[in-house]
């Protein structure tokens, strides 16, 4: 049983550092994830392994691989990540869908830049 021990341990520190590494508190991230804030304090804690349903909830909602959540991968590529992004991550629904639209097209004119 220490791998489930080990599995705990890794998973939960991954869990807060990428949910502070995103400025979110355990109430925010719980409401991205549609569960209770006391749940992620559990996971946090130790006191509780997500089920399988939670554990995909959380990769949605901080937007990470289930790798990088259950340690298996760096978190250097989210580190990389510009504040800019980080702080639309926390942005409404609209700012957020603009988001994504404009940074597209700027890579989809970048890559066509490429092959000229």
């Amino acid at each position: 049983m220490a791998s489930d021990k080990n599995f705990s341990a890794v998973f939960a520190r991954r869990l807060q550092a990428l949910r502070e590494q995103r400025g979110l508190t355990q109430t925010q991230l719980g409401q991205r994830a549609g569960m209770a804030p006391a749940a992620i304090s559990h996971f946090e804690t130790e006191q509780r392994v997500p089920s399988l349903e939670s554990f995909a909830r959380l990769v949605d909602a901080l937007e990470v691989s289930a790798d990088s959540l259950l340690g298996r991968t760096g978190m250097g590529d989210s580190a990389q990540l510009d504040p800019i992004f980080l702080k639309a991550s926390n942005a409404n629904a609209r700012t957020l869908d603009t988001v994504r639209r404009v940074t597209a097209a700027i890579l989809e004119s970048n890559e066509r830049e490429k092959r000229i």
